[in-house]
């Protein structure tokens, strides 16, 4: 086990008795897991607005030749 795998994703501390997970991150605190998915729950947020990509996109039919949002 190297160092770095010794240590908490979020803020780098050191492990306790518990350690809690999410997929491959190791976090020290639930707090720590928390913030981490907070964070990149935000960053994908913003990927998706930069890149043009809507959660929700509006849907448009055309019925008989027109068009009708």
């Amino acid at each position: 086990m190297s160092k770095l795998e010794k240590h908490c994703a979020n803020c780098g501390g050191k492990f306790g008795l518990i350690q809690h997970q999410h997929w491959g991150f190791r976090f020290c605190r639930k707090a720590c897991k928390a913030n981490f998915l907070a964070r990149t729950a935000r960053d994908h947020a913003w990927m998706r607005k930069w890149f043009g990509l809507v959660v929700n996109p509006p849907t448009c039919r055309v019925t008989a030749g027109k068009r009708v949002s």
